[in-house]
């Protein structure tokens, strides 16, 4: 078990996790980046159940269902789903247990059970990241700028390993900033980069981590943006992409990013956000980042660095209100190559402080009160339409076309209920239309 995280790890004599990716697609050294032995990475307790947040199990899935789990000594049932980079296993619990543990091949792996702590971030606005080794001067430009232009309350900094410094520099380093840290801390392998199309296939820990905390803290929180120490956040309007967020109908903000990059230094000293005034007008956008509201009718499905989970419809909720600069120099190394050869094709603009500065945001929000105008009545009945939305969203595919089919019948019976057309005569004017 890790400090932060309930992490239950393999013995390195038994069953391992075997790639799904085919050879010719892995890179040098893949195999011992890939995580071949951590069986989940933390252990929650919320809502009446224990969720295990592992990365996807592929042939493990075997050890799951030969293995018999207690929580504090009881047998307990299990039920599996698995995504594209983790899978999740729950099991029903009305009472916070303590420990949680599963016997297989002769073997017992055990750990805790952390409990959800819902009054952590509940009502704030937060950020989610993850890093390893960035210097504390970036971590705390990155963090002093979402604070003041985009009203970050809260930063949950998940911190891969680093070795340059400790656990207590990097939370008094976001206090500095203006946020109300919570740092963990895992030593997991990150995972290994592929070829493509399998570049980021079995990056497990990112997405896990996400997961993780989503239960553990920010399931109460007003709005949480996903993005990395190299990634600044830009809204285009007087707005901060968590309060847009916030009043979104379904809580659902994507925005997609664009490249900056640093001229080459006149001096040695560390490359800052700030100097990343260059950009490429024809290089390929950034990824789609995203902010979303726990609360909202998207808040069961699951965190990836760039979209949401099972949703088929992320594509509908880019926003043209917010971008990002992507700063190309704020790196160790460890994923592109930092050097900047040729600058012919790349013009001068501004920094994304500058961007802010020069349109008054952070003026604007620390002056602007965050008003709920909904009524009393028409928030009720918003609350119960995110109940209802969220149960949906998180259904497996084949519940969620039963489930349409099912409100379909209903409303064909209510339609007959009103005119005294029998249901079957409903249903054949249907088929009827769809022939036509």
């Amino acid at each position: 078990m890790t400090e932060d995280f309930a992490t239950c790890r393999l013995d390195p004599s038994g069953p391992r996790r075997l790639s799904r990716v085919a050879p010719r697609f892995q890179k040098e050294g893949y195999g011992e980046a890939f995580d071949a032995l951590t069986l989940w990475l933390d252990a929650i307790w919320h809502d009446g159940e224990v969720t295990l947040v592992c990365p996807r199990l592929n042939d493990l899935v075997s050890v799951i269902h030969e293995g018999t789990f207690t929580l504090d000594g009881d047998t307990r049932a299990k039920s599996l789903r698995s995504f594209y980079r983790h899978s999740l296993i729950r099991l029903k619990s009305p009472e916070p247990p303590r420990r949680i543990s599963i016997a297989t091949g002769g073997r017992v792996y055990e750990t805790a059970v952390h409990a959800e702590d819902r009054a952590r971030f509940r009502g704030r606005n937060v950020i989610v990241t993850m890093s390893k080794d960035n210097d504390l001067v970036w971590i705390e430009d990155f963090a002093r700028f979402h604070a003041e232009t985009q009203g970050a309350e809260g930063i949950v900094f998940i911190d891969n390993g680093s070795t340059l410094y400790g656990k207590a520099d990097i939370e008094r380093t976001l206090a500095r900033a203006g946020l109300d840290a919570l740092v963990l801390r895992t030593c997991l392998p990150f995972g290994p980069r592929g070829r493509s199309p399998y570049a980021n296939t079995e990056l497990y820990l990112q997405t896990c981590a996400l997961n993780a905390v989503r239960l553990r803290f920010l399931q109460h929180a007003r709005a949480v943006l996903c993005c990395d120490i190299d990634e600044l956040v830009l809204g285009r309007t007087a707005t901060s992409v968590f309060d847009a967020t916030w009043h979104s109908t379904f809580g659902l903000t994507r925005f997609g990013g664009e490249w900056r990059y640093a001229p080459p230094p006149l001096r040695p000293g560390l490359v800052r956000h700030d100097d990343h005034a260059l950009f490429d007008p024809v290089k390929k956008p950034s990824p789609a980042k995203w902010c979303v509201r726990p609360s909202g009718p998207l808040g069961d499905l699951q965190w990836r660095p760039h979209i949401l989970e099972g949703f088929a419809f992320n594509w509908a909720f880019h926003s043209s209100a917010f971008t990002y600069h992507h700063c190309r120099q704020i790196t160790t190394g460890w994923k592109r190559d930092v050097s900047l050869t040729d600058t012919s094709r790349l013009v001068r603009t501004k920094t994304a402080r500058q961007i802010a500065q020069s349109e008054a945001l952070a003026a604007n929000r620390s002056s602007v009160r965050r008003v709920n105008r909904r009524a009393a009545t028409f928030q009720r009945l918003s609350q119960l339409g995110e109940m209802s939305s969220r149960r949906f969203f998180g259904l497996r595919p084949a519940l969620k076309v039963a489930s349409l089919g099912l409100v379909a019948f209903m409303g064909l019976a209510a339609e007959e209920a009103i005119d005294n057309d029998p249901v079957s005569q409903e249903i054949a004017y249907l088929i009827g239309a769809f022939q036509d």
